[in-house]
Parts: structure tokens; sequence; C-alpha cells
């Protein structure tokens, strides 16, 4: 008998885990909306956001395998409350500064560096502490759950209120909220149960951030799928990420709400997703159906270039989310149940470089390309690349998935 969707809450630590991700990501999503208008504020030139959003990006990528090494190393939930501590304090800073009008790009900046080293060692953390606290058989409803919780809060939610927010009680007010979002998360993730460092033998950090991406190779189908998804992200999110603020402003003249609005479509359209993996769980077909949902989120990309208003724009961004989203929570649920769990961080965290690493790139181009040749060309030539990269999934070997047991190749 199939289990429930709600099935994993019944337990108590993933209850307390799943509320921390959600209230620290809901701050999250009504600060995107803060972060956004502040940065466009100060620059108008949509490099200016870019540059921003590419600092948060930049130390993640690079500080991962690190994060990865840590994570299998020490106590997960410890990473996990010490990078909310370090966020608390990142944003409050950043709301003092915009509170007494000394706010500048180069603080902003400053912020998102902070933001991405923690992400770099709450990341891997998150992704391997997941199989402590849910049984193997909850995995993938588990990590539908969680994508349910955060498109919500970060997605839609969140951003729809950052709108109504930012309007009512102003930028640093909304900063001061997000603050206030990572304290209570620290305060969820205390109450769960302690767990014992990962078991293993140790050797150097050079040496088992390595184990990671050894892992990766000795496996095709997870090396063509992260070398074509890293493309996908140079074509599409790093340019997408940047240029939706700056169409929605800039291009369709909207309101502040409406660019919340817009981001929460996006969040809706991800949580219908990934509660349509809850429902059915794993397709026959797992690479394919992955591929094809990445390959028609570019098509969305291509369609909200053209869009003639604010709500077309709104159903272009929420198909294109919903697509990712479904294809991430499909591909997160086979990571976590096939990697062995005292390796899990490491081999997240190299999934995570390979993956982003041309992140910061996109951004910074699409910025520049959309200063060059305008917003709506820019995003146009983003949505057919991103689209292209679908074709990864005809390299030999890359469909492979179903012969290779999780087990099958030592690390």
């Amino acid at each position: 008998m199939r289990s429930p969707i709600g099935a994993p809450l019944r337990g108590r630590d993933f209850r307390l885990f799943w509320a921390a991700n959600l209230v620290s990501l809901l701050g999250d999503g009504v600060a995107t909306v803060a972060l956004a208008l502040e940065a466009l504020q100060i620059d108008h030139n949509p490099s200016g956001l870019a540059l921003v959003l590419a600092a948060r990006t930049v130390p993640a990528v690079a500080l991962s395998l690190l994060g990865g090494v840590v994570a299998d190393r020490v106590a997960r939930r410890t990473a996990l409350l010490v990078a909310d501590v370090v966020r608390l304090l990142a944003v409050s800073v950043i709301a003092a500064l915009v509170a007494v009008h000394a706010i500048s790009l180069l603080a902003l900046a400053l912020m998102a560096v902070v933001f991405g080293t923690a992400d770099a060692f709450a990341g891997p953390a998150f992704l391997a502490f997941m199989p402590e606290i849910v049984p193997e058989s909850l995995i993938t409803k588990a990590n539908a759950l969680n994508s349910t919780g955060s498109e919500l809060a970060l997605n839609l939610v969140g951003p729809a209120l950052g709108g109504v927010l930012v309007a009512a009680i102003g930028i640093a007010g909304t900063f001061v909220l997000d603050a206030a979002t990572f304290a209570a998360s620290a305060l969820f993730l205390s109450r769960i149960g302690a767990r014992r460092r990962p078991e293993g033998e140790h050797s150097t950090m050079v040496a088992e951030a390595l184990d990671g991406l050894r892992y990766i190779a000795s496996r095709r189908w997870l090396l063509v799928l992260l070398v074509g998804a890293a493309a996908a992200n140079l074509t599409g999110l790093g340019p997408y990420t940047v240029l939706l603020p700056p169409l929605i402003r800039h291009v369709l003249h909207a309101s502040p709400i409406a660019l919340g609005l817009v981001y929460a479509s996006a969040g809706a359209a991800g949580v219908v997703a990934s509660l349509l993996v809850a429902r059915r769980g794993e397709p026959r077909h797992l690479l394919e159906t992955m591929w094809a949902a990445y390959s028609m989120s570019g098509l969305m990309v291509l369609a909200l270039s053209q869009a003639p208003t604010t709500w077309i724009a709104a159903l272009c961004a929420a198909g294109a989310a919903g697509l990712v989203v479904y294809g991430d929570v499909l591909y997160f649920s086979r990571l976590q149940r096939s990697v062995p769990k005292e390796i899990l961080g490491r081999v997240s965290s190299a999934s995570f470089v390979m993956v982003m690493t041309l992140t910061p790139v996109g951004m910074v181009a699409g910025g520049l390309l959309a200063s060059g040749l305008g917003t709506r060309v820019a995003l146009l030539i983003s949505g057919i690349l991103s689209a292209a990269c679908g074709l990864v999934v005809l390299i030999p070997g890359a469909r492979d998935i179903d012969t290779l047991r999780p087990d099958s190749v030592p690390v």
C-alpha cells in the first residue's frame, strides 16, 4: 500500500527540520524582493544586480567542496546551526545600513559573499542530513515535502509578502524580518535530536573532497547529467535570475507588488510540481523525464522574453520554475538513495560545484547582454540555448541509470 504524502511528517525530527527550512526560506523569499529593489534603486542598470547575485553564488560554489568534507566530518545539525547564525548576523548588518541610508552595492555584495559562504557549508549538510532523520522508503516523499515547503515559502508566499512589506514598512524593515527567520530556524534545529558525526575513515581534506568527484566520474549517467545541468545554468538560470526583475520593473513598468506576485506565481508552480512527485513517485524513465522537464523550462523562458503583460510573464515564469522543480526533486531523491551516507556530503557538494560553477558567469553575461541588446533579446537567447541543453540525453550512456546498482562502483 502506498504511504500518504505527509508520512515523513509523522517523525518529530523531520517536522522540526522541515519547519526550520520553511521559516528561513520564508524570510529569504521576502528578502529576494527587497534585495532586487534595493540593488536596482542604487544602480538602475541590470549589471549592478547581476554582480550582487553573482557575489553570493561564487563563494557558494568555490567553497562547496570544503563544505562537503565538513558535512562528512562533523555533526550535520551543527553545520546547519552555524550557517543560520552567520546569515542572521549578515542580514542584520544590511538592515542597519539601509535604515541609516549608508547602503551601497559593495555592501550588498559583501552580504551576498557571506551568505554564499554559509550556503557552501549548509547545502551539503542539508542534503546529507535527510537520510539520517528519514527512512529510505520515505526519502522521495520527504524531498517532495521539503520542496513544497521551499516553494511555498521562498517562491510563493515570501515574494508576495515581500512586495507588500516593502511598500508598507520599507526595505530595512523587510531585512529585519529576514534576520528574525534565521533565529527561528536555528531554534527549530536546536531541538532536533543530536546525531553522531558521520562514520568512516578520514584522510586529508583534499583527498576527501576528490572522493565526491571520483564517485561522479564513475557513473556516466550522473556525469553527463551534471555537465548538461551546468550548461543549462550558464545559459538559462544565470541570465533568468538577473533579467526577471528588470523585465517586470523596467520593460513592463510594473510595481514592486507585481514583481512579488510574479515570483509568487513561480512558487505556486513549484508547489504543484513537488506535490506531483510526492503523489506519483519516480517515473519509469527517470532521466528522459527529467531532461524533458528541463528543456521545456527553457522554452518557457523563451516565451517569457516575448510576454506583452505582467500576467503573461507570471504564467511563463510559473511554467519555467515548475518544470525545473519537478526535475530537481527527482534528481535529489535518486542521489540520496544511491550514494552511501558516509560520503553523501562530498558527492552532493561536488555535484553542486559542477552544476553551479558557470552560473555566476551566466548572471554577469545576462546583465551585460541586456545592457547591450535589451532585456527581451537577452531572455530570448537564454531560452533557446537552455532548451537545447536537453540534447545531452542523446549522449551514449547518458540514460543507463537503471543498469547501475547504488553500490556497484567503489569510491
